[in-house]
């Protein structure tokens, strides 16, 4: 299937394409939701209930703050139900039978700190309802060389300003956030580039039992520097469904539009919705384009206090070229169990098929899903391992892929913060026995020097080995380094 192109002007000199579909959805959701949030804003009754809610005593605190100082520790229910209209509050004892997503994800942004920055801070805070901030790096990277030219290395001086907006109360909220920057290469010249990107996001609660989310990334921007592509914008999407192939140094456009709801329909029962669009644009020959739909179901169900059980539908569809092999992947888990060891940890395992849709004879491989995790106000920790096909971004073929994925962010100090993640991909042909390998990883400190001004020191590695890959050319080794100052306006609170 193919979509046919839109429009034809350019816009940051960039050509408008097909894959700019996503966006012109972002505008639309943009003035929707301004809509919404106006309405809500003249709403005398919210206005009433508000004012009820003072009058008794009912105190709403920020996210990801304790409702009192004697409760002694962060509750999810304060943010989620403060039931400003005197509905008495659930109870601990309902909310410990209350369903949780496997693998486990924080409901709302704001829920935790532990994997924020400082700037995230002012920048996510839905009390802020606009500010920017102003950021400037120096990094170095060893590796700028692009396809078949010597490798060279070079320091970058980057300066990022960013503007961002937060709309809505009680049960929506709108965050929107963008931003341009300028590289200057200090060894060489005429190789100074800008970076763009944005993001917005959409989340209500449509009622107790019902919560909708939809969002929007865009980056465009030379990959030579890792880090810096996943500094504001880390684009959301299913490790195991597709792989992004690293290339040597290049500009790479991407957008990923995702909507989820999710729907408790019992005390025991919760199902979920979601799909996307992502697309990936090359300018280097030889490389394919990228657009692709997802789609999936989930359906999870309490089989004790502290067991819980899940099945998964999910289907990748690549628009890019439908009549090729890269067309269809069906992840299939029919049974999955999660353990909850504690208030915060959760372990999870499960298990399926995978079906690839292709010409001629279909192809099915074992699909496996396992994984821990950790949530807290502070802290943030989770190991992830999932095995089946996986569409290589690029190559446009698909792969037999284990991928491994681990983060952790911690709020050491409340001047203080670190945070490491790292990914994994050892993928083969399903025909071959050759295979490609492919690691990234990275990892920093944030410290808050004032209220508005804050520094990070961040390093990221990227290695990429390919094994009798029928694919030339992907060996790739690549180590960033960058020191950066950020101000913020308005400044952190207290």
């Amino acid at each position: 299937m193919e979509i046919p192109s839109l429009f034809h002007n350019r816009v940051f000199g960039l050509k408008a394409t097909a894959g700019q579909f996503p966006c012109l959805l972002l505008f639309c959701l943009l003035a929707g939701v301004g809509v919404c949030a106006a309405q809500e804003s003249a709403d005398p009754a919210a206005s009433k209930d508000a004012t009820e809610a003072g009058d008794s005593g009912v105190m709403e605190t920020p996210a990801g703050e304790p409702s009192s100082p004697d409760e002694g520790r962060y509750r999810t229910l304060d943010i989620l139900y403060p039931e400003p209209d005197g509905t008495p509050r659930r109870g601990d004892e309902e909310a410990e039978n209350m369903p949780i997503p496997v693998p486990i994800e924080p409901v709302d942004e704001n829920e935790q700190i532990g994997g924020q920055s400082f700037v995230d801070d002012v920048l996510r805070n839905p009390k802020n309802t606009w500010g920017f901030t102003l950021a400037a790096y120096q990094a170095y990277t060893n590796d700028i060389s692009e396809t078949d030219r010597p490798r060279q290395s070079s320091g970058i001086t980057s300066f990022m300003p960013r503007v961002f907006f937060n709309f809505g109360k009680r049960k929506s909220r709108f965050h929107f956030d963008a931003g341009a920057g300028y590289r200057t290469y200090n060894q060489y010249e005429g190789r100074d580039s800008w970076d763009y990107s944005g993001n917005a996001s959409y989340s209500r609660v449509i009622s107790k039992d019902t919560t909708f989310g939809l969002s929007n990334q865009f980056t465009s921007s030379y990959n030579d520097a890792w880090s810096f592509l996943s500094l504001h914008s880390p684009l959301d999407y299913d490790w195991l469904s597709s792989n992004e192939v690293l290339f040597n140094r290049q500009r790479i456009n991407r957008n990923s539009l995702r909507a989820k709801l999710d729907h408790r329909i019992s005390r025991k029962a919760e199902f979920g919705l979601s799909g996307g669009h992502r697309w990936y644009d090359y300018p280097q020959e030889g490389l394919q384009d990228s657009q692709a739909l997802e789609a999936g179901a989930n359906f999870r169900y309490q089989l004790a206090d502290w067991v819980y059980m899940a099945s998964s539908v999910t289907t990748y569809l690549n628009l890019t070229d439908a009549g090729s092999d890269n067309a269809r992947i069906y992840h299939l888990q029919f049974g999955g169990l999660e353990f909850r060891l504690s208030d915060s940890w959760r372990t999870w395992a499960g298990g399926g098929i995978d079906i690839y849709d292709r010409k001629g004879p279909n192809r099915m491989s074992e699909h496996i899903n396992a994984g821990i995790g950790y949530n807290s106000l502070m802290n943030s920790f989770n190991v992830t391992y999932q095995r089946g096909f996986s569409s290589a971004i690029g190559l446009s073929r698909v792969l037999v892929t284990d991928v491994i994925n681990a983060g952790f962010g911690r709020r050491i100090t409340g001047w203080m913060s670190g945070n490491v993640n790292a990914y994994y991909y050892r993928s083969k042909e399903p025909e071959s026995i050759g295979t490609l390998e492919t690691f990234s990883g990275g990892g920093g400190l944030g410290f808050a020097l004032r209220r508005d001004l804050s520094l990070s020191l961040n390093a990221a590695y990227q290695n990429q080995k390919p094994r009798d890959f029928p694919v030339s050319g992907l060996e790739l080794s690549r180590l960033t380094g960058y020191a950066g100052l950020h101000y913020v306006w308005p400044s952190r609170e207290r």
